[in-house]
């Protein structure tokens, strides 16, 4: 019977997997919507302060994300047309280190010339419109789920002690507990992203690295990918470095150990560990979680791994018959503040005892029954 259980679960497991992976498109902006949420909660406190109907509150916090995304469209083409200058004065360099790469590889020159490159301009070019579409449809979705969770958010409570009765107090401390914990992870997580950012934009600004303030903006939203997008924020500056200051090689190599040391001290050290303990989730687990929902959603998915596996273990932690799996998904130091668990030996004495005589009750049954 545990067999089959076990059996059930994993299947069970593959099958939702397989449910989230087909519908992303909906999934993902309703998983996104909510923590945009969580995160406005301080605008939401405000908004309750000011005793501001619901959609007035709504109309505050989407005058908020409607500035931020100015700000960010404005950083964004400002960035376009310094790459545009950047590539302008590269791009005769570039041309000679791809033909050296061709001789390098025997590659003959008319095959360089006959090369469709017009061609994989326009395809890619397709994908990319077609990516730009999917993208803003998926914040479209955001956007209406966002409004819509903002309307509703104040009737929760009523709605949860109407449809649970008795079981509402529980039911509303575990949302409670969730949207506390996701909270102070993001917020952690976001200082941190802040400060590998301006460090890394810093480093560039110093050793003179052209897009240095690009750079700094990619490695803090690469930083909300633990530990593999540190490593990946790491690359482009590098190669910007070799373009820039080739033939020499000690300016790009100083940006290569000045910002491994930033990644390796921020984001393979202390963002695990401080992200971990606020968590209570080990590191190990974290890991685990950002290659799984990695596989589910891809980069989205990368980027809500840790808080999805958070919500998994206060879930876990408040369902009896779960709760030593949200244990073994605790950090070290979450572990050590858990009271060790102990048999009640009155229960297993009393228990055993029963057992034995309901046993005893039956074979006398037996015996007269015989006679």
């Amino acid at each position: 019977m545990k067999m089959l259980l076990a059996l059930m679960f994993f299947l069970s497991a593959i099958a939702m997997c397989t449910v989230l992976h087909i519908a992303s498109n909906v999934f993902i902006p309703l998983v996104i919507a909510w923590f945009i949420l969580q995160m406005l909660r301080p605008v939401i406190k405000i908004g309750k302060t000011l005793r501001l109907n619901a959609w007035l509150n709504v109309a505050l916090v989407f005058s908020i994300l409607t500035c931020i995304g100015l700000i960010g469209f404005k950083f964004i083409a400002a960035q376009v047309v310094e790459f545009g200058n950047v590539y302008a004065v590269y791009s005769d360099k570039l041309i000679q280190w791809f033909s050296s790469l061709m001789e390098a590889l025997s590659v003959p020159p008319e095959t360089v010339k006959n090369f469709n490159w017009m061609g994989i301009l326009r395809d890619n070019a397709k994908n990319i419109s077609s990516l730009i579409i999917a993208i803003s449809s998926k914040f479209v979705m955001t956007f209406v789920f966002l409004m819509f969770m903002l309307v509703e958010a104040p009737y929760l409570n009523e709605k949860i002690e109407k449809a649970f009765g008795k079981n509402s107090e529980r039911i509303k401390k575990i949302l409670t507990t969730i949207s506390e914990q996701v909270s102070r992870y993001l917020g952690t997580l976001t200082l941190i992203s802040l400060a590998t950012g301006v460090c890394a934009w810093l480093v560039l600004t110093i050793l003179d690295v052209r897009l240095a303030a690009g750079w700094g903006v990619l490695t803090f939203l690469l930083n909300f990918i633990p530990t593999v997008g540190s490593i990946i924020a790491t690359i482009p500056p590098v190669i910007m470095a070799i373009i820039q200051f080739s033939p020499g090689l000690f300016k790009p190599f100083l940006v290569l150990m000045l910002l491994a040391a930033i990644q390796i001290t921020i984001g393979n050290i202390i963002t695990p560990k401080v992200v971990g303990d606020r968590l209570g989730v080990s590191p190990v687990v974290i890991l685990l979680s950002l290659l799984l929902w990695g596989m589910i959603w891809g980069i989205p998915g990368a980027l809500l791994s840790t808080p999805i596996i958070s919500i998994i273990k206060i879930v876990c932690e408040n369902i009896p018959a779960l709760h030593s799996l949200a244990v073994l998904m605790g950090s070290g130091d979450a572990v050590k503040k858990l009271p060790n668990a102990k048999f009640d030996k009155v229960d297993v004495v009393a228990t055993v005892k029963s057992k034995i005589t309901e046993t005893a009750k039956r074979v006398k049954k037996r015996n007269l029954r015989k006679n």
